[in-house]
């Protein structure tokens, strides 16, 4: 997979989006910080410890149950977030000082999983036709500039999911929007 990024910051200044290109450009993670540096890099690596163990066992256990209405592929993402929700609130215990929003975009096989956690839209492109796949953050984001959800600051976090088929598929085009604008985006294409 290949990545495009647009950034429109318009009248707000909101925290740069850091996107990185894991597993072989089969993983996507795109970050946007709302505390220091350091804690990006631990949500990385806890987000590619977990995806490269199941990868690898298609056993590995989980402390997190698995959703039923989500396939295998987005559960994991699901999971993979949750771990590193849960390393990041442990720091986070005595005084609130890292949190941020993240969006993944996975893919293995003939499937691509999306999750996020914050101020994110995913648009599908098949076949020439534009479809929302979900869009994560809850009506408040629209009426205040910080975001309602942050991973990392809650032991319960609202995690989106869901899955796609690559038949067919050009593009996905993550989003973050505020007041109506969108103020970062990134083209995901060449899923071959």
């Amino acid at each position: 997979m290949k990545s495009k990024v647009s950034s429109h910051n318009g009248q707000q200044k909101f925290p740069q989006t850091h996107v990185h290109s894991l597993l072989n450009d089969n993983l996507l993670v795109c970050i946007r910080l709302w505390s220091g540096p350091e804690v990006e890099q631990k949500a990385v690596d806890e987000i590619l410890r977990y995806l490269s163990a199941a990868d690898a066992d298609l056993e590995v256990t989980t402390p997190f149950d698995y959703i039923e209405s989500l396939s295998s592929l987005a559960n994991k993402v699901r999971v993979a977030l949750l771990l590193a929700n849960e390393a990041l609130y442990i720091d986070n215990k005595e005084k609130y000082s890292q949190g941020f929003e993240i969006a993944i975009c996975y893919k293995h096989n003939k499937e691509i999983s999306l999750g996020s956690v914050g101020r994110f839209a995913f648009t599908a492109e098949k076949k020439d036709k534009k479809f929302l796949m979900f869009e994560s953050g809850g009506f408040l984001d629209d009426l205040v500039l910080l975001p309602t959800d942050l991973l990392g600051i809650e032991r319960e976090v609202d995690i989106k999911c869901t899955s796609v088929s690559t038949r067919d598929l050009s593009s996905i085009q993550i989003s973050s929007k505020f007041d109506q604008n969108t103020y970062w985006s990134t083209t995901v294409s060449q899923f071959d």
